[in-house]
């Protein structure tokens, strides 16, 4: 279960970069607010969980799946419901081309990489419990 949830965070992050270059590619700025939100929980949380993750495993996997959680609404609520400047409509046909694509399937992968975050710690949590 460690190695999974430390696959996942490498994922994540590969992910993450990938889709902040998406954004300053297009550009589609963040607000100060949401980048507030956006370094210490979508970020650094998953290396932090990862890190604790190593030593202290029940600490690390209740850090990875509320960072995970956190990180997918917010993800999910931007890029696929909320009617803002980074919802996948409204950034898949911009210029340049290539980055808008970028942007789309990185949102999409984000979600994916964030839901199986939460997954695997709630897994491992019921797990435990039993």
């Amino acid at each position: 279960m460690k190695a999974t949830a430390l696959v996942i965070v490498a994922i994540h992050f590969v992910v993450v970069v990938l889709h902040s270059i998406a954004h300053q590619k297009l550009p589609v700025e963040a607000t100060p607010a949401q980048l507030a939100f956006i370094l210490p929980v979508i970020v650094l949380a998953p290396l932090v969980a990862a890190m604790v993750l190593v030593k202290f495993e029940r600490a690390g996997m209740v850090l990875l799946t509320a960072a995970m959680l956190g990180s997918l609404v917010f993800g999910v609520c931007y890029h696929f419901i909320a009617d803002t400047i980074d919802h996948v409509t409204h950034v898949a046909h911009r210029e340049p081309l290539l980055w808008a694509q970028m942007f789309v399937v990185t949102s999409y992968l984000l979600a994916v990489s964030e839901a199986a975050g939460v997954a695997v710690g709630l897994f491992w949590m019921k797990s435990r419990s039993s």
